[in-house]
């Protein structure tokens, strides 16, 4: 709620933001691309209501295909979520032996099975020479 304020100090005043609003998912944006340690995640919901996946990234998450980072740490900084109306809830992996899913796993299966999704991406776009 705190980086939504800071980009639009007015929507507290219009009532957009406060204790008995309803997050939004959309609201993941200003997190991901504020000055956070939590910029460095992705985050990933499921929307049990519209069938569709939203892809939230931080500007500084970094995906195994940069080859800056392994497989472990990709995982350790994307959190799924399942959202059915009013409620987010944590979507993990059952078993002692599971590990959590990198972006780059959850966009082949995601890929294979069909699923409409959006990455939202909160990196600064490259610069054209």
């Amino acid at each position: 709620e705190a980086a939504v304020l800071s980009s639009h100090p007015e929507w507290a005043a219009q009532g957009m933001v406060g204790e008995e609003v309803q997050a939004f998912s959309d609201f993941l944006v200003y997190l991901l691309e504020s000055q956070s340690i939590i910029s460095d995640w992705v985050v990933v919901v499921f929307d049990t209501s519209s069938g569709f996946v939203d892809v939230y990234k931080g500007k500084n998450y970094k995906d195994e295909d940069e080859g800056t980072v392994n497989e472990t740490y990709a995982a350790s900084n994307t959190l799924t979520l399942r959202f059915v109306p009013g409620h987010y809830q944590p979507l993990v992996c059952a078993g002692p032996e599971s590990t959590r899913p990198t972006l780059k796993q959850i966009d082949a299966v995601l890929d294979e099975c069909g699923v409409l999704y959006v990455i939202t991406d909160g990196a600064e776009p490259e610069k054209q020479a």
